[in-house]
């Protein structure tokens, strides 16, 4: 059982991956809280930020080896007029405690609802990016009661196979020296707007992680042709032109074939990390969408 949880390498990684942590959460806008909600696969660590409105909830679901504390340049974007819930995964280096296995893609959204629950959520925008844009994805295919909508930026795998070059890139991570970790990181993440400074700690904090904690996570998943013609919510679907994961033009494309009304754009030029205008541009914008046609339609 042990070996199906993830778990820091050692008490010295720990105290080195949440330091980093610690400076990369620094960034996020003031005030925000912080609350941990216990679920059958472990307790698991929720910010929030903004005042209670109108507008249904945004749950934010990050990437692999990252955090929460990568929406800090996206939360007040987000919370005009609603509450933003940013989710630090179980079996992710952070401050949740993973202490049951997650095995399948129902394991994972069982967990989700676990927590949406937990929250007292009734209804959500899902926001996710790589593996949490996954995580979104596989929740709107199997469990979608509290989804009011769906948006992902660059799925891993949901949408197209992944390229050779990043499988072997993130396998190398954890054996080539710091300068090869570095540079293919940059490489991975491109251009997005961020500020240098904080740019640079976020992805000190990724590659601490990396090498400082054993993930034990379902990797994401291949979703069917049949689970995508099943997702009932609207979906905006964001995908860097010159991502290093996948093909992003056939993944944009079978997310339109199939897909029912998704809203999908290939963003030329971007890389795997989250653009920063656009997106702060793009998803707000189409939250507000959702819930003025859901408005009309009541």
């Amino acid at each position: 059982m042990a070996a199906q949880i993830g778990s820091f390498a050692s008490d010295e990684a720990r105290t080195r991956v949440l330091a980093a942590y610690d400076r990369a959460m620094a960034f996020w806008p003031e005030p925000w809280d912080e609350r941990d909600v216990e679920t059958a696969y472990g307790a698991t660590r929720v910010y929030g930020y903004g005042a209670e409105g109108d507008g249904v909830p945004v749950v934010l679901l990050h990437g692999q080896s990252a955090a929460p504390t990568e929406w800090a340049p996206h939360v007040a974007a987000l919370a005009e007029g609603r509450r933003v819930f940013a989710v630090d995964r179980v079996g992710e280096p952070g401050y949740s405690t993973q202490t049951a296995p997650v095995r399948t893609p129902e394991d994972t959204a069982a967990w989700l609802e676990e927590v949406l629950a937990g929250l007292g959520l009734e209804r959500v925008h899902l926001v996710g990016h790589s593996y949490g844009g996954w995580v979104a994805l596989n929740h709107a295919v199997r469990a979608p009661g509290r989804v009011a909508s769906v948006a992902v930026y660059d799925p891993p795998r949901a949408l197209a196979p992944l390229k050779a070059g990043f499988v072997f890139g993130a396998v190398a991570q954890f054996v080539g020296p710091e300068s090869f970790r570095t540079r293919w990181f940059d490489e991975l993440i491109g251009p997005t707007g961020l500020p240098a400074e904080e740019a640079e700690v976020q992805a000190r904090f990724s590659l601490e992680a990396i090498r400082g904690f054993r993930i034990r996570l379902l990797p994401p998943q291949h979703i069917s042709d049949e689970e995508l013609r099943g997702v009932t919510v609207p979906a905006l679907v964001l995908l860097g032109g010159e991502s290093r994961v996948h093909d992003a033009r056939r993944a944009g494309e079978r997310a339109r074939r199939l897909v029912p009304g998704a809203r999908v754009e290939v963003v030329p030029g971007a890389g795997h990390g989250i653009p920063v205008a656009l997106f702060n541009d793009r998803v707000p914008e189409f939250v507000r969408e959702v819930e003025d046609r859901q408005d009309a339609r009541s």
